[in-house]
């Protein structure tokens, strides 16, 4: 063999080694990529990257980590599967919650901060009653109201726990007795007839009218009462900022 050829050769030679290695450079750098795919998809759906802890606030009657662990989505779900969006909305759909905020945090943190819905009175619905809050959310049934519970007997007709009422007279009625103090709460009922709202509070008749400015009369109500009022005497409070007060007649002695 001349030089000549043994220099081609080697170039040929050197070539196909040069192939060879950017091949295996190839080969490497594509089995580092699956490598690394793997890796990765194994460390998000991991326990390291799993849910473990469920932070709730705001909640006394709700449990929201029961409703996340019934939706599949609690200690032990991998982060990346954990929808924060689909969990306010169950949370929301418990009739004691008023709003919730979810967040979660990687690595494996669910915050919940939920604002529930106070009960305030029993309402009539058809044949039953209900507990409502200030807002008008229907919280749950209720026993018939007894003679020293305040109570809301202005008819909602048929209604659902978890629905929350768009009834003006109801809504006003609400406002009405949450302004009450306690004490005051004790026995008072309100409905409706032609004079618009009434009230009875510690055995006076109230007009209340339509159901503007309730919490002002509530207010004027109590100041009324803590001055002094006859027993049974109406009131009317209309206009809240002139409230008239009818003192019950003496009866005549043919009406004894």
């Amino acid at each position: 063999m001349t030089a000549m050829d043994t220099r081609v050769a080697d170039r040929r030679k050197g070539v196909s080694e040069d192939k060879a290695r950017r091949r295996l450079r190839w080969v490497l750098a594509v089995l580092v990529v699956i490598l690394v795919a793997v890796g990765a998809f194994w460390l998000i759906r991991s326990p390291v990257l799993s849910i473990s802890t469920i932070d709730v606030t705001g909640v006394e009657r709700t449990d929201p980590v029961a409703i996340i662990t019934n939706l599949g989505m609690g200690v032990g779900r991998p982060t990346i599967d954990v929808d924060g969006g689909a969990i306010e909305a169950a949370i929301e759909r418990d009739p004691w919650i008023a709003e919730a905020t979810v967040s979660v945090v990687w690595p494996g943190t669910i915050h919940v901060d939920v604002t529930e819905h106070q009960p305030l009175v029993r309402v009539m619905g058809g044949d039953s009653w209900y507990l409502a809050s200030v807002d008008g959310a229907v919280l749950a049934s209720a026993p018939t109201p007894g003679v020293e519970d305040a109570a809301v007997a202005i008819d909602l007709g048929s209604v659902d726990v978890g629905q929350t009422t768009a009834d003006p007279s109801l809504l006003g009625a609400l406002i009405f007795i949450d302004a009450l103090p306690e004490d005051l709460r004790v026995g008072t009922v309100l409905s409706v007839d032609d004079d618009g709202v009434i009230a009875v509070v510690q055995g006076h008749r109230v007009v209340l009218g339509r159901p503007i400015d309730m919490a002002e009369k509530a207010l004027v109500m109590e100041g009324l009462i803590a001055s002094g009022l006859e027993t049974d005497a109406e009131v009317n409070l209309i206009a809240p900022t002139r409230p008239a007060v009818a003192n019950p007649q003496p009866l005549d002695e043919g009406e004894e």
